[in-house]
C-alpha cells in the first residue's frame, strides 16, 4: 500500500516539477531570499565587534566543537537514522545530502534572537562553508554507498557564492560597527526584522512552490522532525561537556542543528534528473520547513525561560530589599525606644 502511495506521489511531483522553465514564483523566491539574506548578514555583522571574532579564531574551541558536530557526528547520525527508518534508497540519499551540508546563515539570526554569541556563530558558519568544499564530498563518498554508486556533482560555485553572500555583508557590518556605531545599531534592527520576514516568506513561498512535500510518508516526516532536534541536543550537550558558557552553548546548538537547505537543493538539482529530483528532494524540502519551525520553538522556549528567570530574580531582589527595609525600620524603632527610655530617666 505504501509503495502504491509513493508511486502516486512521485507521479504527481514529477508532473509538477517537469513543467518547462522556472516559474515566476520561483524567481521571486530566489530574489527575495537572496536580498533578505544580504540584509540579514549586514545586520549580524553590525552587531559583531572585531575583537571577539578574532578571539574565536585564535582560540577556536567553539569552532572545533561545531565542526566536529557538523561534519563528523551529524552525517553519521543521518546515516543511522535513514537506515533505522528504512527509507527508500532515493529518499535516504536526499536525507544524507542534507545531513552533510554545512550550517546556514539562518543560524546567525536565531543566535541573535536567543542572545547567543553572534561572533562565534558567524565564525562557525564561515568555517563550515569553507570546509564544505572538501568534507561534503568526503562524507558523501563514505556514506552514500549504502544507497547508490552514482557520483554526486558538488556545486562548488554555489558554495563559493554562499560564502561570498555570507562574508561580504558581514565584513561591511563589522566595519560599520567599528567606524559608525550609531548607524550599525540601525542596521542591527533592520537585520533582525529582515530575519523575521525571511522566516515567514520562506515558509509561505516554499509551501506554495512545493505543496507536494506535505504528502510525504510518515517515515520522512519523522526523519525531518528528528534531525534538527538531534543537532540541537548534541551541540548543546557537547558544548556543556566542554564547559562553555550558556550563551555559547545555545550558539553551538543552533549551528549544529540548522543546515544550509538552499545549498542542498542546489546540489540535488545539479546532480539528478527531474524525475529523480522529484523524489530525492522530498526530505530536504520538508526539513527546510521543520528546521525553521524547530528553531522558532528553540527561540520561544529560551525567551519564556529567560523571562521567567528575570521575573524570579527581580522578585527575589524585591523581597531581599523589603526584608532589609523591615530590618532597618525595626532597628530604628528600637534605637528610638532606647532614646525615649533614656529621656524618661
Amino acid at each position: 500500500m505504501e509503495e502504491l502511495e509513493n508511486l502516486t506521489l512521485l507521479g504527481n511531483v514529477t508532473s509538477m516539477i517537469g513543467q518547462s522553465g522556472p516559474s515566476t514564483l520561483k524567481m521571486v523566491f530566489d530574489v527575495v531570499i537572496k536580498v533578505t539574506l544580504i540584509i540579514i548578514m549586514l545586520g549580524m555583522g553590525s552587531v559583531t565587534e572585531l575583537d571577539p571574532l578574532l578571539k574565536h579564531i585564535k582560540r577556536p574551541i567553539g569552532i572545533l566543537i561545531g565542526m566536529t558536530s557538523q561534519f563528523i557526528v551529524l552525517p553519521l547520525v543521518t546515516f543511522g537514522l535513514a537506515h533505522a527508518l528504512m527509507l527508500p534508497n532515493v529518499a535516504a540519499l536526499g536525507m544524507l545530502v542534507m545531513g552533510c551540508c554545512p550550517s546556514g546563515s539562518t543560524s546567525n539570526v536565531f543566535t541573535y534572537w536567543v542572545e547567543g554569541d553572534v561572533p562565534l556563530s558567524i565564525s562557525m558558519t564561515t568555517v563550515s562553508t569553507v570546509l564544505a568544499f572538501g568534507l561534503m564530498p568526503l562524507n558523501l563518498l563514505i556514506y552514500s554507498g549504502s544507497w547508490t554508486d552514482e557520483n554526486l556533482v558538488i556545486p562548488y560555485i554555489n558554495i563559493l557564492i554562499s560564502f561570498a553572500m555570507t562574508i561580504s555583508p558581514v565584513a561591511l557590518g563589522i566595519l560599520l560597527r567599528w567606524k559608525y556605531p550609531k548607524i550599525a545599531n540601525v542596521f542591527v534592527k533592520i537585520g533582525s526584522i529582515a530575519g523575521a520576514l525571511a522566516v515567514v516568506l520562506t515558509l509561505t513561498l516554499m509551501s506554495l512552490l512545493y505543496p507536494f512535500m506535505y504528502k510525504a510518508t510518515w517515515k520522512i516526516y519523522i526523519g525531518a522532525i528528528l534531525l534538527p532536534f538531534v543537532g540541537f541536543i548534541f551541540g548543546y550537550f557537547v558544548a556543556s561537556v566542554c564547559r562553555m558558557e550558556p550563551f555559547r552553548r545555545r550558539t553551538v546548538a543552533l549551528e549544529t542543528g540548522i543546515q544550509n537547505f538552499p545549498l542542498c537543493m542546489t546540489l540535488l538539482s545539479l546532480s539528478f534528473s527531474r524525475e529523480v529530483f522529484a523524489e530525492i528532494s522530498l526530505f530536504p524540502l520538508l526539513y527546510g520547513v521543520t528546521c525553521i519551525v524547530a528553531s522558532v520553538i528553540f527561540a520561544v522556549i529560551y525567551r519564556i525561560v529567560a523571562t521567567f528567570k528575570a521575573k524570579t530574580k527581580k522578585q527575589k531582589e524585591y523581597n531581599q530589599t523589603d526584608e532589609e527595609n523591615r530590618k532597618s525600620l525595626k532597628e530604628t524603632s528600637k534605637f528610638m525606644a532606647d532614646i525615649n527610655f533614656d529621656d524618661d530617666d
